[in-house]
């Protein structure tokens, strides 16, 4: 198929070889492959479509930016992209807070040979109580210089071996060291069990529970742990004992990716040691899928298509003093595979935008040789980094032994949570407040030309937000094999390209006997397409009542699931794979609820092609979130004739509202609450039938009609506008009556 062979060739392979050139500045890519295009062969490997397509996009994105860094000539150049970075950065993450009074308390102190430790709770804005230590030095006089010390995912926070360990030896040589607890961590839990008053889901699970919601309303957590330690900046630089122009940061694991955050968005820092962080390019060399994402704050939604990746957070720490610091020998296990190539390629570029600065000697690589660890290696090289831009060398590396501290003995507060002793707002009600403040004041549509209006504005926004192709390439459609099931329905299993890398398969029933052309039923689940086939499928015997039933696998679903990778990380192996791709594609710009939409498009693309499809009866059901394609799908194009949506979830802001939810995150949409929610869209759908069945809400409960018609009050007006209340129908029932539903919606007796 010599069209799609040039297009794929022409527009992805060719264009990464173009920019692939040798340069100072930043590694080249690899050596684009001539690998066998999918389909070509006749293979039935499905499930590596996905892989492909993403690794084609992030390659894409990986030489853009590249040749970026290599236009780069001048010291001004390397101000100019730190100056983009910082900008680009905070509107990714949905920008800065303004600074309220910090309210600090001391708590209690612990007072030993060498140091003190105070107990501190502060609020980095209202009703948000930050606990922190802080280790302030009995030798030295002040003013000392000052170190922030964002912590890794450790359960206790602050409290944890190595980060007290680092903090105590800080104190001892001459700094003030300030750990603080992050959301999800120490006292600091924002999911509790209310049984055992424990958190839920661990530290990176808390990460990920309050950050997948934020995405909603285009914000990241990134967003609240860079906030927080701005105000533990703030804090710092409020006591006497520091001096505020020999300001540090220093963290290990996810401390070591904050410090990596706080050092290129907070100028006041003069000096960082980023341990162990996730220091790799998401769009890296040797790619392969779904790559380095790992949970909520790690990941930068939408950076990509600007141009940033997480090499440039260490570029905008230039010309300042910057220490990398990395295992040698962890390649694989809290990372990914390409930990160890990763990190020296982030180095490399950081290094040569210092040396256009003539700042060389400031940024410097260290790898330790035991495994992800703040080890004595590690903390070693971080006291001579800031013994020789922050305070004074003759302070030397050694380390006096641990001082162990009792359990709960550093906690600020009386009950070991902040949510049980002080309250505040957690981080669900910060997202549910921030939430509304942002939302969209939704005019009502009074008649159908406002309605008219209001869906073209909406099919716009949503194009963008989907990251939709601008164009449609060759279907290239196949028949791979043709049935009779059950003596009187016919059964074509075929395949399309959505995209040049992307196949479509499904299944294709219709009356076997029938000649004229049927209204057909386009059917889309979470569980894939195969059921339909098995004996006790509702969808399937409509086939017998005359109508063409088509199901398909939307992207990643049924027998496109990718497989899991050769090589992986051991300790993000929780994070479902699926979950890892929706991650890549929101940093890709390319939601895969965007992706998934464009296959329901191209199957009615696909529809008008086959002879036996009554192109003025295509009708539409998605199952739980497949649902949510269906749904933009039917807004972007009126070749949906009707919808009915499975166990829809009712509203995307129950979702935000809420502790819990069960919404897999490759249905998410960055940014959509900014614009309108699932009640707004389906109102732009009069005057065509739309029915719910056992709409949910955020935990997947079914909702009773009442509350389902509540929210969807203004969608009810907008059919009503168009003289057909009749058109959007709520039904709540048993599972097993779903199929009387089908025929009510189809118009059957």
């Amino acid at each position: 198929m010599p069209s799609r062979r040039k297009f794929i060739q022409t527009n992805i392979l060719g264009a990464a070889a173009a920019l692939a050139g040798r340069s100072t500045f930043a590694a080249g890519l690899p050596a684009a492959q001539q690998a066998v295009l999918p389909g070509d062969a006749g293979e039935r490997d499905f499930w590596n479509d996905l892989p492909r397509y993403v690794s084609a996009q992030i390659n894409e994105a990986r030489a853009r930016r590249l040749a970026e860094l290599r236009a780069m000539r001048t010291e001004a150049d390397v101000r100019a992209r730190i100056d983009k970075v910082r900008s680009k950065v905070w509107k990714l993450v949905g920008g800065q807070f303004d600074k309220t009074p910090l309210k600090p308390q001391i708590v209690g102190t612990i007072d030993r040979s060498d140091y003190r430790i105070e107990k501190v709770i502060f609020e980095s804005r209202p009703e948000v109580f930050v606990t922190a230590n802080l280790y302030i030095p009995k030798k030295h006089k002040p003013p000392h210089p000052g170190i922030i010390v964002p912590l890794g995912h450790s359960t206790n926070g602050k409290s944890f071996y190595y980060y007290q360990y680092v903090c105590q030896s800080l104190a001892r040589k001459g700094y003030v060291a300030l750990p603080f607890d992050p959301f999800g961590q120490g006292e600091r839990l924002q999911f509790l069990d209310p049984r055992t008053g424990k958190g839920l889901y661990g530290p990176t699970g808390e990460h990920d529970q309050a950050g997948r919601p934020m995405l909603l309303f285009g914000s990241q957590f990134e967003q609240y742990r860079i906030w927080d330690g701005i105000r533990a900046i703030d804090y710092l630089l409020s006591r006497p004992e520091v001096d505020p122009e020999r300001i540090g940061c220093t963290g290990q694991s996810g401390g070591g990716t904050m410090t990596m955050w706080m050092a290129a968005m907070d100028p006041r820092i003069k000096a960082a040691a980023a341990s162990d962080g996730q220091n790799e390019n998401l769009a890296g060399p040797n790619y392969a899928p779904p790559g380095a994402v790992d949970d909520a704050e790690q990941n930068i939604a939408g950076s990509l298509p600007e141009g940033v990746d997480r090499g440039d957070l260490f570029l905008a720490c230039a010309p300042r003093p910057l220490l990398i610091e990395y295992s040698t020998t962890d390649p694989g296990l809290t990372y990914s595979p390409t930990y160890d190539e990763g990190t020296t390629e982030i180095y490399r570029e950081a290094l040569a935008g210092y040396k256009l600065m003539g700042a060389a000697d400031k940024v410097k690589l260290f790898g330790s040789p035991l495994p992800h660890a703040y080890d004595y290696f590690n903390r070693r090289a971080t006291y001579e980094w800031f013994n020789r831009w922050l305070g004074r060398e003759e302070w030397g590396t050694g380390e006096s032994p641990y001082e162990d501290s009792a359990p709960d003995a550093l906690n600020c507060t009386t009950t070991g949570q902040v949510l049980t002793s002080l309250g505040g707002r957690s981080v669900v009600r910060l997202n549910t407040d921030h939430m509304r403040k942002v939302a969209p004041a939704i005019q009502p549509l009074r008649t159908p030309e406002e309605a008219k209006a209001a869906r073209e504005r909406a099919q716009e926004t949503l194009k963008q937000l989907l990251g939709l192709p601008a164009e449609r390439t060759p279907l290239n459609p196949r028949v791979i094999s043709s049935n009779i099931w059950r003596d009187d329905i016919a059964v074509d299993e075929f395949e399309f390209y959505s995209e040049p890398l992307v196949r479509v398969t499904g299944w294709f029933l219709r009356p076997a006997r029938s000649g004229a052309s049927v209204p057909t039923v386009v059917f889309v689940s979470e569980g894939g397409k195969n059921h339909i086939l098995y004996e006790t499928s509702e969808i399937s015997r409509l086939a017998k009542k005359g109508f063409g039933v088509c199901a398909i696998d939307l992207r990643g679903l049924g027998v496109s699931i990718p497989h899991s990778p050769s090589a992986g990380p051991d300790f993000y192996a929780g994070m479902p794979l699926r979950e890892r791709y929706a991650w890549t594609c929101f940093s890709l710009g390319k939601p895969l609820l965007g992706q998934r939409v464009w296959d329901f498009l191209r199957c009615l693309d696909y529809l008008e092609s086959r002879r036996e499809v009554d192109k003025g009866r295509i009708y539409g059901i998605g199952e739980e979130g497949a649902a949510l394609a269906v749904l933009f799908s039917a807004v972007l194009d009126d070749r949906l004739h009707s919808v009915l949506f499975d166990r829809p979830i009712a509203t995307y802001a129950s979702i935000v509202e809420s502790k819990s939810y069960s919404l897999d995150l490759t249905w998410f949409l960055f940014d959509v609450l900014r614009h309108f929610d699932l009640p707004d869209l389906t109102a732009l759908l009069a005057p065509r039938p739309c029915w719910l069945l056992n709409a949910t809400n955020a935990q997947g409960e079914a909702l009773p009609e009442s509350e389902v018609a509540a929210f969807y009050k203004r969608a009810v007006e907008s059919f009503r506008q168009f003289n057909a209340p009749g058109q959007i129908h709520f039904e709540v029932c048993p599972e097993q009556e779903s199929e009387k539903v089908f025929r009510g919606w189809l118009g059957m007796a």
